[in-house]
């Protein structure tokens, strides 16, 4: 008995202990909390039966004639650009709104206004966006504009790289050689900053005349347009390559769709148009825009190279019909004594037919442009190396450095030395400290 009472008292303090120390944690916990919350209440929120403090009156007041004047401001600055931007017209044009009451006639004024301006914010910079041509004999007699992106050159991005830009194959030689006949234009949707460094690269030596840019385009439907009509060349005489046929929609009677490039090393889908090209050269026709409706919807140059050996059998077979003609003449000439033999260097010696006039004039364009082209080539090379050791020396002459210059400046002695050939008493003396 004696035994079972201690147990009880030893059980009851343990439990009494253990109360007492975890009233004690929980007591300290909450003054902890307490004392990082600020007393316990948050900063967001009143305690419970607490109200917001009421206003004065005065702070009222003021609050609705600031808003009032806010109110005011807006209102006055609105009605004056109304009428400001309402007022008649005065470039002479008929005001179809004089009749109107003077608030509508206003308001309809100035969004004619606000439409104008639109309409020139989406039209190309300039009027004429190329100089007049040039006189003879640097003048060309067709204007070639051919597109920048997925045209001539394809561009890539990725996180590793950056942009990185890939020329089609033959984009060399197709602007070089192409030149001789066309006054060749880039024209890209690019705006100059971004598309300027990539022509420098692609064309060092400006085979093409003109570039243009985002600049010259007109924004239609959400679209940058390449309107031709500005250009200011007879569009009888010019030609637009692009692989994106949005770019020549108010003019596609000038347009050929060229095939886009995606950066396949054998993509031969821009020398296959110099034959066709040579072709417009040689027969010069006065228009070109029913040559190019002829060739809509097809590839121009399979079809082109289709109807070029046409051509060329209708040449063999009325070659062949005149030479059956031939002996009958021979035997005309040895009864008259003058024999039948042909002469050497005549046709009756030929193998075959002689080449047509469109064969001969390319044979005769290629060979002279691989004579010219190397020399022109050696010169131009030449004339860059020139130009880059002319730059590397005015460097090198320019030792002055940023902080040199300030120092001089600040401390009144010349900028620029003299010259090393001018007499010192000529010199001007530095002041003294």
């Amino acid at each position: 008995m004696h035994r079972a009472t201690r147990f009880l008292h030893q059980s009851a303090r343990r439990a009494y202990t253990t109360e007492s120390t975890d009233n004690a944690a929980k007591k300290l916990a909450e003054q902890a909390l307490a004392a990082k919350t600020g007393g316990g209440r948050s900063k967001a929120t009143l305690p419970k039966g607490d109200k917001k403090p009421a206003k004065a009156a005065g702070e009222k007041k003021d609050q609705w004639k600031n808003y009032a004047l806010g109110a005011g401001a807006v209102t006055g600055l609105s009605l004056g650009s109304l009428f400001y931007y309402g007022r008649p017209f005065e470039d002479g044009r008929e005001d179809k709104y004089a009749n109107e009451n003077p608030l509508t006639a206003a308001y309809h004024r100035c969004f004619d206004r606000y439409t104008e301006f639109q309409q020139k914010m989406h039209e190309p910079m300039w009027e004429n966006l190329l100089p007049d041509p040039l006189p003879e004999p640097y003048n060309r007699p067709y204007t070639l504009v051919i597109n920048l992106d997925d045209t001539l050159v394809h561009s890539t991005w990725d996180s590793k790289h950056g942009w990185r830009h890939a020329k089609r194959p033959g984009v060399d030689y197709f602007l070089a050689y192409l030149s001789q006949f066309f006054e060749i234009v880039i024209f890209t949707s690019q705006t100059s900053f971004n598309a300027q460094p990539i022509l420098d690269s692609l064309d060092p030596y400006q085979y093409a005349m003109y570039r243009l840019y985002r600049e010259a385009t007109r924004y239609v439907d959400g679209k940058y347009v390449k309107d031709l009509s500005h250009l200011n060349r007879d569009l009888s005489k010019v030609i637009i390559m692009d692989s994106n046929p949005d770019s020549f929609s108010l003019q596609p009677e000038n347009g050929i769709k060229l095939r886009p490039f995606k950066g396949d090393a054998k993509d031969m889908g821009l020398l296959e148009y110099i034959p066709f090209l040579e072709a417009i050269t040689y027969f010069a026709p006065p228009d070109v825009r029913p040559i190019i409706k002829r060739f809509e919807g097809e590839d121009v140059p399979a079809k082109w190279a289709k109807m070029e050996q046409e051509m060329n059998e209708q040449h063999r077979l009325q070659w062949e019909a005149e030479q059956k003609t031939k002996p009958k003449m021979r035997n005309l000439g040895s009864l008259l004594g003058s024999g039948g033999a042909a002469q050497p260097g005549q046709q009756g010696d030929q193998q075959g037919p002689p080449p047509t006039g469109l064969q001969m004039a390319r044979q005769q364009f290629r060979q002279i442009f691989s004579q010219e082209h190397a020399q022109v080539r050696q010169q131009q090379d030449e004339m860059m190396k020139k130009e880059i050791e002319a730059q590397k020396a005015k460097m090198k002459e320019m030792k002055m450095t940023v902080w040199d210059l300030m120092t001089q400046a600040t401390s009144g002695q010349p900028l620029m030395p003299p010259p090393d050939n001018q007499d010192p008493s000529q010199q001007p003396q530095q002041p003294q400290q």
